[in-house]
């Protein structure tokens, strides 16, 4: 028995030097893991932070119908909207804002800064810096219990990407049901401007006019057809119909689109009552752009077109007046594709 209680008592003093070893380990991890915990949260907002700046002064980037992007307008914003934000339960006071383009698939990586000459699938982006440091926003982010590991403040620094581009994709109700060639658009689109613009008549300095018919009636360039979009339909009630409720599904650059057979004059009747002519409702739409328009076919889609309509005209014509435009309302859409005037909503890059 006295064999045994002397083991006991030896184990017991095992025990306390073990703990009093240890204490101080795991005091330090557990201080480590609450100022790890607090540096992630202040990350967080500051991210928070960056991605509503950079996203603000991308809003004002575009301006529908702008003939140059607004640049100086898009880094003051952003600017502007850093100072309304806060962080470690103070507000922000600086950051750093840069514009440029933005390539989207990143073979060229990170922001390519001004002036430069973009490529096709660089989009115009504002950037964001923020952080807290030595130098920024009240010094870096001070620790609670790390101090005993000798860690009396971190920096902390993110960064935010937000930009504007063209849809490679369309949600349900997007599109209006007709579709022009590409040639159109090589023709009367001036892809090179910055931003891509209609092409202006030199002569007049107007944006031309141009009508839209048949094959047979016009040129393979001047040539649309009504199109029923994914579905493969003839007549003139499924048009009708997608006139006023756009495409069922979600459409997007690569899928293929059928264009009806027929001229079908009541439609071009219905299209000038709610044309720039009629009461507006059509006036800009969306379309999608085909690789080529023959009727009777599927066609790959290419792109998405802002088209103002102007008028519409039946009879044995049977023609739409329109011109190009980048006045549409920003779709429901998402992806990247070719700047035929629609522009999406801006949108975080990085």
């Amino acid at each position: 028995m006295t064999k045994i209680k002397r083991v006991s008592k030896s184990q017991k003093g095992a025990v306390s030097v073990l703990v009093a070893l240890t204490l101080p380990v795991l005091l330090g991890a557990g201080a480590l893991a609450v100022d790890l915990a607090y540096l992630h949260v202040v990350r967080n907002e500051l991210q928070n932070d960056a991605d509503a700046a950079a996203l603000a002064g991308a809003r004002k980037l575009y301006t529908n119908g702008a003939s140059a992007l607004n640049w100086s307008g898009a880094a003051t914003t952003a600017s502007n909207a850093i100072a309304l934000n806060r962080a470690a339960g103070h507000a922000l006071a600086e950051g750093l804002v840069q514009t440029g383009y933005w390539d989207t698939t990143q073979t060229t990586t990170g922001l390519q800064g001004l002036p430069m000459t973009p490529g096709t699938h660089d989009a115009p982006a504002v950037q964001v810096s923020l952080g807290k440091s030595e130098s920024q926003n009240l010094g870096p982010v001070r620790t609670f219990l790390a101090s005993i590991w000798g860690v009396y403040a971190k920096p902390v620094r993110v960064t935010a990407v937000a930009g504007v581009s063209s849809p490679g994709s369309v949600q349900p109700g997007e599109l209006f049901p007709f579709a022009i060639s590409k040639c159109m658009y090589d023709k009367y689109w001036n892809m090179t401007a910055q931003p891509p613009a209609p092409r202006v008549d030199p002569l007049t300095g107007l944006v031309p006019e141009f009508k839209i018919g048949s094959l047979y009636h016009y040129g393979p360039c001047e040539s649309g057809e009504w199109s029923s979009l994914n579905i493969q339909a003839s007549g003139a009630n499924t048009i009708e119909q997608m006139m006023t409720q756009g495409n069922p599904i979600s459409m997007s650059v690569g899928d293929s689109a059928w264009v009806q057979t027929g001229v079908k004059t009541s439609l071009f009747i219905d299209v000038n009552k709610c044309s720039a002519a009629g009461n507006r409702q059509c006036e800009f739409v969306v379309v999608p752009t085909l690789e080529q328009v023959v009727s009777g076919t599927s066609a790959t889609i290419v792109g998405f077109a802002c088209l103002q309509l102007l008028s519409a005209v039946g009879g044995n014509q049977k023609y739409i007046l329109a011109k190009m435009s980048n006045q549409c309302p920003a779709p429901n859409s998402g992806g990247v594709g070719p700047n035929y005037g629609v522009i999406s909503q801006p949108s975080l890059f990085k």
